[in-house]
């Protein structure tokens, strides 16, 4: 038909025209594996189709000449450049050659497919092998109707014009007239399941599957089912069962909403306004299901459909000389009573040779002829510490440091970033986790440490590999994982091929970052530091003095040297947990307990704690004690029936106060009662009888029943209180604060937990003793340090690359403060 591409007619000379995308499900629709039929609607169409349109709008002037000049990093300018461009391509009127055109290749598509589908998928990419556009294009769905089929067709190609397109197409050196976007249309039916076969020679196959249609895996929605399988003989040498709540359908007519629906033999229930609560659905043909208990907890595919999948990319695999991934879907056909699989799309991931198609004994191009992909599909998370750098990806699935070995100025990638891991955390050039949030350790660590850190990015371990040249962006929350590629043998690149699992392939960029960072973590501090931070020599002058001190947090005497001419007025904050993992050769101190080397460990912690405490004298420095949250006690709890270990610390304070500092005080962490605090003090006072009167014992306001007994509390003899926020935000709001799932709900600026933060302050304030906040609420919500200094918060305490900012923004609220207070006095 004029103007269009048919999947079984696809020649090699046609190749550049369709892209990579339709063509390789070409090769297998036509050596008769399963695909879906389907059609291409070339780039050309989609020019045509702008030169029809009457534009306005100077951007779109001198298309296709325009070379798109905008600043991607100006997000507003970036933002209202992509709605308008979008804007004039939805508003558009498709020619009416090419409406009739598309309409009877649909009608075609159904009787050659004797699928009689009601709804098709547009599927965009671009006809260039490079930029890779997985993860960036998302493909659109609509009813199989008249006025609807063109808005599909104009809406796949708008995703060209997204702001993360454009961000992407300017970072790729791609010009507006590279753009040539291909749309393969084909069928969209009801699904029972869908997922991957990533295969790779000489390895297990890895296969995903999750429940519904393959959108929930494409938006990163779900963790779904895994395996890990031997080819050669397709036993399964392992399994995990995915975390699989939501998932896509086809709706079914327009008529009332069914409550209940099957997906194969599991339940699902349609969520009520969808679109709603997912924008981008609206007037589309797909709703979301919630997937009922049996289908969570049960793997989705039956053993007999596994073993199908893998022999059809057996068979398919035989099609192409390369690694490759084949996405498929388990289809449940009205004309048919049992589901079929199909396979949706191929993607070869390097050395790229395709079996030659024996129609018309045409032969394919080189395969040298096509270069190796080099730009994967952006991976994204929270946005945890900030920063950007490049390197080698090493993938770490050993929980203990002792038994790896992590090479200098790697990027470490992992499920989840324990607080054992500091020594590979201090010699990395940035962090790439599946799990936590802001507040996790790891993300702490990374601040602290001045590396840039992403949490909570999903699939993160499995979509990397090690050897992998990857950016980390802390500030926008985004990884660019960028393929192997051939580089030059170096002495830093056969190092590192021994300790990430061999690996073939490095990029320059990536070795020279090696060296870049081979350097001590000190070192690191001032040089990785992100653009607002400030190198040692910098004169500071951040205003004029505040009466609301400015403190720090910190836990690694690397950071001491960062402290250096930095207008603050103590330590607020002394972690002590990650401090002894430095002091004890991050050894738990339990075990030092077990092994009674009380000794030893006062000494050790002692001279650490001594060097914190010299750096800012005589300023105050607060040392929260220790809070293992072992066996499901946490912080002062904890000392009621295992007191040795605290015993153990207030030897180390003692010693640090005899020795001459004597600016050193005590918080005690996650206070539940005022009998905890009592127990802890008589603790002190049985240890160490002589202290000075200068020393204070304060306590941390993490737990929401500190809100009613904060008079009690100092009735007991709490000289002090140290709000929190982040464990109080996790308790009032009853969101686990390390959890990347709930990171979007985790919101330090609640009503509750202001209204919450105010109540602190003022009892405080009320019963004469100082109150700080010590947890990453002023840093991330740089706007509520005018309430807490407002409130008459004493001292406001961050992490050290906040502490310009925090500073700022005390001067701003106390001088609007003092305006204001100067404008009542003029005007009474």
């Amino acid at each position: 038909m004029k103007n269009l591409y048919w999947l079984d007619k696809i020649q090699p000379s046609d190749r550049d025209a369709v892209g990579e995308k339709a063509f390789y499900l070409s090769c297998l629709l036509q050596k008769n594996h399963p695909v879906v039929p389907g059609f291409v609607v070339p780039a050309t169409t989609f020019w045509q189709f702008l030169e029809s349109i009457e534009c306005l709008e100077p951007l779109f002037a001198d298309w296709p000449h325009s070379s798109l000049h905008l600043n991607v990093d100006e997000p507003r300018q970036l933002q209202s450049i992509a709605r308008s461009i979008r804007h004039q391509i939805l508003a558009g009127k498709l020619p009416d050659s090419l409406l009739s055109t598309l309409e009877s290749a649909v009608s075609q598509l159904n009787s050659k497919s004797n699928l009689n589908s009601t709804a098709l998928i547009f599927r965009p990419s671009l006809t260039s092998w490079n930029p890779k556009t997985v993860g960036i294009l998302a493909s659109q769905a609509v009813r199989a109707e008249p006025e609807a089929i063109g808005d599909g067709l104009k809406r796949a190609w708008a995703e060209m014009f997204r702001a993360r397109s454009l961000f992407y197409w300017q970072r790729c050196g791609l010009r507006v007239q590279q753009i040539n976007p291909a749309v393969l249309v084909q069928p969209l039916q009801e699904a029972i399941a869908a997922g991957e076969v990533k295969i790779k020679a000489g390895a297990q196959w890895e296969i995903q599957a999750t429940s519904g249609l393959g959108l929930s895996l494409a938006r990163g929605e779900t963790i779904p089912d895994y395996y890990q399988v031997q080819p050669e003989t397709s036993a399964v040498k392992f399994q995990r069962i995915g975390y699989k709540t939501l998932a896509y359908h086809l709706k079914v007519g327009d008529g009332e909403p069914k409550k209940k629906l099957l997906l194969g033999k599991f339940a699902a229930f349609p969520i009520p306004d969808s679109p709603f609560i997912i924008p981008d659905l609206a007037d589309c043909c797909v709703q979301v299901l919630a997937l009922g208990e049996e289908a969570q907890t049960e793997y989705v595919l039956e053993e007999s459909q596994l073993q199908e999948i893998i022999e059809l990319s057996k068979k398919a695999i035989a099609e192409f000389d390369s690694d490759l991934i084949l996405e498929w879907t388990l289809n449940q056909t009205a004309n048919s009573g049992e589901a079929q699989f199909y396979f949706t799309q191929v993607r070869l991931v390097k050395g790229e040779k395709v079996a030659p198609l024996e129609e018309n004994s045409r032969s394919l191009p080189h395969p040298n002829s096509i270069a190796p992909a080099r730009t994967p599909a952006i991976l994204r998370g929270v946005a945890a510490a900030s920063g950007k750098a490049e390197a080698i990806a090493q993938v770490m699935t050993n929980s203990h440091p002792e038994n790896a070995e992590f090479l200098a100025g790697g990027i470490l990638v992992a499920r989840t970033i324990e607080p054992n891991w500091l020594p590979w955390l201090k010699i990395a050039a940035g962090v790439i986790a599946e799990q936590g949030g802001m507040t996790c350790h790891g993300a702490i660590l990374a601040r602290e440490l001045g590396i840039p850190a992403v949490v909570g990015v999903t699939g993160a371990t499995r979509a990397i590999a090690s050897g992998d040249s990857v950016l980390v962006d802390g500030d926008s929350g985004e990884v660019f994982a960028l393929a192997q590629q051939d580089a030059i043998e170096t002495g830093d690149s056969s190092r590192l091929r021994d300790t990430a699992k061999k690996a073939n392939v490095y990029s320059t960029a990536a070795k020279m970052s090696i060296a870049k960072h081979q350097s001590s973590t000190s070192d690191r501090s001032s040089n990785w530091a992100s653009k607002s931070r400030q190198s040692e020599s910098t004169q500071y002058v951040w205003g004029p003095p505040t009466a609301t001190q400015l403190l720090v947090n910190v836990s690694q005497t690397s950071s001491i040297d960062r402290l250096k001419n930095l207008p603050i007025d103590g330590i607020g904050l002394l972690r002590s947990e990650l401090m002894a993992l430095e002091a004890l050769d991050c050894q738990n101190p339990k075990v030092w307990l077990q092994d009674g080397r009380q000794s030893e460990f006062v000494d050790r912690m002692a001279d650490c704690l001594s060097l914190f405490a010299a750096a800012v004298s005589p300023r105050p420095i607060f040392y929260r004690s220790l809070d293992l949250r072992e066996s499901g006690a946490h912080g002062s709890f904890s000392y009621t029936f295992e007191p040795e270990l605290f015993d153990w610390e207030l030897c180390v304070l003692q010693k640090v106060g005899e020795s001459g500092h004597t600016n050193v005080n005590l918080i005690l962490p996650f206070v539940r009662s005022v009998d905890e605090f009592i127990y802890c003090r008589q603790r002190l006072e049985t240890v160490w009888k002589n202290r000075s009167s200068e020393f204070k014992m304060w306590i941390m306001a993490e737990v929401p029943s500190v809100l009613f007994l904060l008079p009690d509390y100092v009735k007991a003899g709490v000289q002090g209180v140290s709000i929190g926020t982040n464990d109080l935000t996790q308790l009032l709001l009853g969101i686990h604060r390390h959890s990347d799932q709930v990171a979007g709900a985790f919101n330090g600026r609640d009503p509750a937990v202001m209204r919450a933060i105010e109540q602190l302050i003022k009892q405080a304030r009320a019963a004469g003793i100082p109150c700080s906040i010590c947890g990453d609420a002023p840093a991330l919500y740089p706007d509520t340090v005018e309430s807490f200094v407002r409130w008459g918060i004493s001292s406001i305490s961050v992490n050290v690359d906040a502490a310009e900012q925090t500073s700022r923004a005390i001067v701003r609220a106390e001088q609007r403060l003092l305006l204001e207070l100067a404008r009542s006095i003029i005007n009474n």
